[in-house]
């Protein structure tokens, strides 16, 4: 969920705001100030340090589900005495 900055255009607000967004392609250049309902300017910046993005196609959850799954195995198999050789 994208989060935008905004600043207010009005010279008696000029309020910085975040607005988060359901999808990218929804993301406009300027919208209404929640506090003074003038024009609000989006706000440019470079993303820091701590930005993290995080790509989920499914794949990394299939994954670590077989992990879970191989770990679950090997526990049953140590508590039955078995050796992993057989």
């Amino acid at each position: 969920m994208p989060r935008i900055e905004y600043s207010c255009k009005s010279k008696k607000c000029k309020r910085v705001f975040k607005k988060f967004f359901s999808k990218a392609s929804s993301i406009t250049k300027t919208i209404e100030c929640k506090f003074c309902k003038e024009e609000a300017e989006r706000i440019l910046s470079a993303p820091t340090t701590k930005s993290v993005m995080v790509i989920d196609n499914g794949v990394q959850g299939r994954q670590t589900e077989i992990i879970h799954d191989i770990v679950d195995m090997n526990k049953e198999r140590d508590e039955k005495g078995y050796n992993r050789g057989d």
